[in-house]
């Protein structure tokens, strides 16, 4: 049975989509693979790949296509720090978007008097700040906390994916928390984190309450999952050149070893393949992609690029079909 999020204020983060979390109900027949795809098994981190196999399986405009289904085992990267422990101390960073100074903010002493200044106080008056990890469930509604959910090692993470991308009649617009697709580590890639005010029902102003649930991210652009699972809402490898951009130097990712050249990272969940650069390209689509050769595929293949500069840096839009339930976890 899938383990579920056990409360819907868990739920009301965002910070999972419950459809992926369930069964696709059309039937999945096992086919042979190939070795023509994009995708393919030796790509991945053979230390976290429980499972990779050929499946039949329906996609989201109602047709069938052949699919890879992976599983991984979950948490495979170091993470963390997340929320300070107290306001004299510096962590992780999140997406502000209270009155005072918005943006991409690193959690440190800055952020903290401005939420005050909001309105919303998460220090206490002996300096300790406000931290929930979900493990007593959801968090008081009259106190504001910086949230860093506890990890779950004991997961297992599926994704199925098309083996041969099929272009959609529109481009997917990706919205805040949306699956986007994996490392090849079988991290899943999710798009912009949930805010603090504005974010899904975080209960801030925006969820009819006067106090924020404000999440934080690692300094690689990760946290986990109420249910326990770390996943991205960056792409790691080039988030220091992120930082650098937005005026950020209190912290740096040292979890993951960034990109000086073109890097394969992972492939959405339309089947195309996402790169790092070192140099971002100036030739990239509304939805941050290109066609080019790479090292992977010297014939050349459409690709999504990691923004340098942006926060958050994942594309914006998919081209492909993806499929249905593409994403679950047990």
């Amino acid at each position: 049975m899938y383990k579920l999020i056990f409360s819907t204020a868990l739920f009301s983060l965002g910070l999972f989509i419950l459809a992926s979390c369930q069964e696709d109900d059309d039937p999945i027949t096992p086919t042979t693979g190939t070795d023509e795809f994009l995708i393919q098994e030796a790509m991945f981190n053979n230390n976290t790949l429980l499972s990779f196999e050929t499946i039949t399986a329906s996609l989201e405009d109602g047709t069938t296509a052949e699919c890879f289904r992976m599983t991984f085992a979950a948490n495979p990267v170091e993470s963390g720090p997340f929320c300070p422990e107290t306001i004299n101390d510096v962590a992780g960073m999140g997406f502000y978007d209270g009155v005072t100074n918005p943006g991409l903010r690193v959690f440190a002493e800055a952020l903290m008097n401005e939420n005050a200044a909001d309105g919303y106080t998460m220090v206490n008056s002996d300096g300790t700040v406000n931290v929930d990890d979900f493990s007593s469930g959801p968090p008081s509604a009259d106190l504001s906390y910086c949230l860093a959910a506890a990890p779950d090692d004991d997961l297992r993470l599926t994704f199925t994916i098309p083996a041969e991308p099929k272009l959609a009649a529109t481009n997917n617009v990706i919205t805040e928390v949306e699956l986007i697709g994996l490392s090849l580590d079988g991290i899943p890639i999710n798009g912009d984190p949930p805010s603090a005010v504005n974010g899904p029902l975080m209960g801030g102003p925006s969820g009819g309450g006067t106090e924020i649930n404000f999440p934080s991210l690692d300094p690689c652009g990760g946290h986990h999952d109420p249910a326990g699972y770390y996943h991205w809402h960056f792409v790691p490898e080039v988030v220091n050149k992120v930082l650098a951009a937005n005026g950020i130097t209190e912290i740096a990712c040292t979890n993951m070893t960034q990109t000086v050249d073109v890097d394969l990272v992972g492939f959405a969940k339309d089947g195309f393949p996402i790169y790092a650069y070192a140099n971002e390209p100036v030739d990239l689509d509304e939805c941050g992609g290109r066609t080019a050769a790479t090292d992977e595929f010297p014939d050349g293949t459409y690709h999504y690029v990691a923004s340098t500069t942006e926060a958050a840096n994942v594309p914006k839009c998919l081209k492909g079909v993806a499929a249905n339930n593409a994403f679950r976890y047990e």
